[in-house]
């Protein structure tokens, strides 16, 4: 399970805040909604390509001794299926859908899978956009209503 915290918008700069700054703590687990607060439980490190570089980032784990699951916490510029950047991604996806040259750093193979990737994954995409409860992002509600 992933938990999105907002640290900093470049991986950079998340970089020296997770090693100088206090940790995140878990106050309750989101599989078992225990309320015994989770155990630090070491890090792993991801990539995340940006534009044209790419980072190896550290994410913090906790573990619940309720129900012996882990608990990740990903900056707010990732997405738990892609290891590309949001920015990036999002101006990808848009140049993308709007017919939009990409730039040729990009491979004809790479464009074609992250576009597939993306309408295989937008379910968990809206999802993702509706926790974050960004004001500037409106998704239609898709629900059945009665006449």
């Amino acid at each position: 399970m992933v938990h999105l915290e907002h640290f900093s918008d470049h991986p950079l700069d998340y970089i020296t805040e997770f090693y100088t700054a206090e940790k995140v703590r878990i106050d309750s687990c989101s599989h078992c909604h225990s309320r015994w607060r989770l155990h630090l439980h070491g890090i792993y490190h991801r990539h995340v390509i940006w534009y044209e570089d790419v980072f190896s980032i550290p994410v913090q784990r906790h573990y619940c001794i309720h129900c012996g699951k882990t608990v990740s916490i990903l900056p707010s510029f990732c997405h738990s299926g892609f290891q590309l950047a949001l920015p990036f991604l999002l101006e990808l996806l848009w140049a993308f859908f709007n017919r939009i040259p990409l730039p040729n750093t990009l491979a004809h193979q790479h464009r074609h899978f992250i576009s597939r990737r993306f309408l295989l994954c937008l379910n968990r995409l809206i999802e993702f956009f509706r926790i974050c409860e960004d004001p500037l992002i409106v998704f239609p509600d898709f629900g059945m209503k009665k006449p």
